[in-house]
């Protein structure tokens, strides 16, 4: 009994001390009037909105978070598929340093007119396409400005490297085991 009381208290002192950043998408990635929303020759629009908010203001930030995606997605509306050529982010490099408690990031993707009719029958072409957009995200804290890089000594450059033995060079000790 003192056992789970001992560590009912140390989980919520533990629990209290932890600070976490947590992403929600506020609004997914969508094609809206596609007759409308042209941003180039038969190319349209999808804006997709994520919010990224600390639960611990003091120790987050000034935290850069960086996000990767993939160049292009897939959509489909279960009966064709729909290739995306271009996905973006509305800030350069892809990353965010945490100014605010919450940071709203948009999220964009290109979709070419052309995908969506290639000759099929109105009924194949019909539909909504649904997708995923898989992204990664990394929190890393910002480099304290009083440090230095570390810089490699000038002596270290005359050393021969050391390659690594592949196992077929290395000499059999014992002896024995060939045929």
């Amino acid at each position: 009994m003192k056992k789970k009381l001992v560590m009912i208290v140390f989980m919520a002192i533990f629990s209290i001390s932890f600070s976490e950043i947590k992403v929600k998408i506020v609004e997914p990635l969508r094609f809206r009037d596609i007759n409308h929303t042209e941003v180039g020759p038969n190319q349209v629009v999808a804006v997709s909105h994520v919010e990224v908010y600390t639960t611990d203001k003091e120790k987050d930030l000034g935290k850069r978070i960086t996000f990767k995606f993939p160049d292009y997605i897939n959509l489909t509306n279960r009966k064709k598929w729909i290739k995306v050529e271009r996905v973006g982010m509305d800030r350069k490099q892809n990353e965010v340093i945490l100014q605010n408690e919450r940071e709203l990031i948009k999220f964009y993707a290109i979709l070419d007119r052309r995908e969506l009719d290639k000759g099929e029958k109105i009924e194949v072409i019909e539909g909504e396409y649904v997708g995923q957009l898989p992204i990664v995200m990394g929190v890393y804290s910002l480099i304290n400005v009083n440090t230095k890089p570390v810089e490699p000594k000038p002596e270290d450059e005359n050393k021969p490297q050391i390659l690594p033995i592949f196992p077929d060079e290395i000499s059999n000790k014992n002896g024995g085991g060939g045929l």
